[in-house]
């Protein structure tokens, strides 16, 4: 991919419409956090924080893009570990309704796990390979976890797994390394775009959400 680049105030920046989708996300997911925020039920606070989260790391990935000549690879840990910290938050969420206490206990200390896994993979390795990585593994669990609840009963996981769907389209552009244009419109700005509708659905799932018993 090649890399836009502009100058303003006598920088040099890259990637106009990667930071400003990164805002505009940013935006999104700070609005569904205040919508949320003050919630009483546990499932409800754990994704508020999700989205307070991803909220704080699309601000910091915006600006990671844009001064990525200055500060390098280095400028987007901050954003990658805030959103994996976000999506542990969901995850735990996600377990919230598992009546099976061993098999709650079990999904938390995988949950765990994962995190302190990826979190020292990417000290060793500066790479996104390791949050994509971690995301899977967000993927598994929470499309199973839905499924498994929505058979259940509970109509508000469709939104879920319908939020799934589209993660799983943003990583096949991602593994396809799909650009609609290799400046203008690249594979990231792609799954910008669907992220869009990944985390308005999301949202729909949990203001729907009504606790077991």
């Amino acid at each position: 991919m090649e890399k836009v680049t502009f100058e303003l105030f006598g920088l040099s920046l890259l990637e106009p419409l990667s930071t400003l989708m990164n805002w505009v996300l940013a935006s999104l997911c700070g609005i569904l956090y205040a919508r949320l925020k003050g919630s009483e039920e546990p499932f409800k606070k754990y994704w508020s924080w999700f989205f307070l989260a991803y909220s704080i790391s699309l601000v910091f990935g915006g600006f990671s893009h844009l001064l990525f000549g200055y500060v390098g690879i280095l400028g987007k840990i901050p954003g990658w570990s805030i959103a994996i910290l976000g999506g542990v938050s969901a995850e735990y969420a996600m377990t919230l309704d598992v009546t099976d206490s061993k098999k709650r206990q079990m999904l938390i200390t995988v949950i765990r796990s994962k995190l302190f896994a990826t979190l020292v993979l990417l000290v060793m390795d500066f790479s996104f390979k390791w949050v994509m990585v971690h995301t899977a593994g967000f993927f598994v669990l929470v499309g199973v976890l839905s499924y498994q609840r929505m058979k259940a009963g509970a109509p508000n996981y469709k939104y879920f797994l319908q939020g799934m769907v589209f993660l799983f389209v943003m990583a096949g552009v991602k593994v396809a390394k799909l650009d609609i244009h290799p400046s203008w419109f690249t594979r990231d700005d792609i799954a910008h775009f669907l992220m869009l509708a990944m985390y308005w659905l999301f949202y729909q799932g949990v203001k729907n959400y009504q606790a077991q018993g």
